[in-house]
C-alpha cells in the first residue's frame, strides 16, 4: 500500500512538473538565422510567409513551427492535461541580408486538436503591405488576427471573427479595430437580408505578438474574446 501511494505521488509530481515547466522544451530561436531554424531536426515548418515588415525593401519572414514530438500541455485553466505537438510562431527581420529571428511566441498558435469538430486545425500565414495575418478556418467559423511592425514589435491592429450556427442559421460577425478602439458587430440569419449592426467601444491597450497567451483567452469586452 505504501509503495502504491509513493508511486501515485511520484506520478502526480511528474504530471504537475510537465504542465508547469514545459517552457523548457521550447528552443530559443531568437538571434538564429532562417537557415538554422529551417534545419532544426526537432521542429518542422508548418507555415511560412515572406514580406517586408519594416518597409526597408528587404524580405522578412514569419514562420509557424510544430514540434515533431508530443508533450503534456494544459492549455487553459479548465482544460485537461493532454498530449500535444507544440507550435511556435517566429518573426524574422532581414539584417545585413540575413534573416534573423527577433520575436518568438510559444503559446499563441492553436494546436492541431484545438479546432473543435475539425480533425486537425491548420493556421494560415500571410503578409500583405507589411501586415502579418494569422487565419484559422474552423468548421462553421473563422478567426483572423492582423499585426503591424512597430518599434521592433508586431502589434495587433485588427482582428475578425465570423461564425454561423448550423441548426438555426444565425450568424455573428465581429470586426475589431484597435486604432479606433471599436468592434463592429453584426448579427443576422443566413436566410434573411436583415442584419443588425452594433458599434461597441473598448478602451484596451493593443497587445504585441510576444504578449499573447493562448488563443481566445484575451477578453476585449464582455463576451468578446481574441
Amino acid at each position: 500500500m505504501k509503495k502504491r501511494i509513493l508511486t501515485l505521488l511520484f506520478l502526480g509530481f511528474f504530471i504537475l512538473g510537465c504542465s508547469q515547466n514545459n517552457d523548457s522544451i521550447y528552443p530559443n530561436f531568437i538571434g538564429q538565422n532562417l537557415n538554422t531554424i529551417e534545419n532544426n531536426s526537432d521542429w518542422k515548418i508548418l507555415e511560412k510567409s515572406s514580406g517586408d515588415f519594416n518597409k526597408d525593401g528587404f524580405k522578412d519572414s514569419a514562420l509557424i513551427l510544430e514540434s515533431k514530438d508530443s508533450i503534456l500541455e494544459k492549455r487553459c485553466s479548465d482544460c485537461k492535461l493532454l498530449k500535444n505537438k507544440p507550435r511556435i510562431i517566429v518573426i524574422l527581420l532581414n539584417q545585413n541580408n540575413i534573416e534573423k529571428a527577433i520575436i518568438q511566441n510559444n503559446k499563441f498558435i492553436a494546436r492541431g486538436d484545438e479546432g473543435g469538430m475539425l480533425p486537425h486545425l491548420e493556421p494560415k500565414l500571410s503578409i500583405e503591405n507589411g501586415l502579418l495575418n494569422i487565419y484559422y478556418q474552423f468548421t462553421r467559423s473563422n478567426q483572423s488576427y492582423t499585426f503591424e511592425f512597430d518599434n521592433n514589435q508586431m502589434v495587433i491592429i485588427k482582428a475578425e471573427s465570423n461564425g454561423v450556427h448550423s441548426a438555426s442559421g444565425n450568424f455573428e460577425n465581429d470586426k475589431y479595430d484597435f486604432k479606433k478602439g471599436e468592434i463592429i458587430s453584426e448579427i443576422g440569419n443566413i436566410s434573411e437580408e436583415k442584419v443588425e449592426t452594433e458599434i461597441i467601444k473598448f478602451d484596451i491597450k493593443p497587445k504585441s505578438l510576444s504578449e499573447f497567451e493562448e488563443i481566445s483567452e484575451w477578453e476585449i469586452t464582455e463576451n468578446k474574446y481574441l
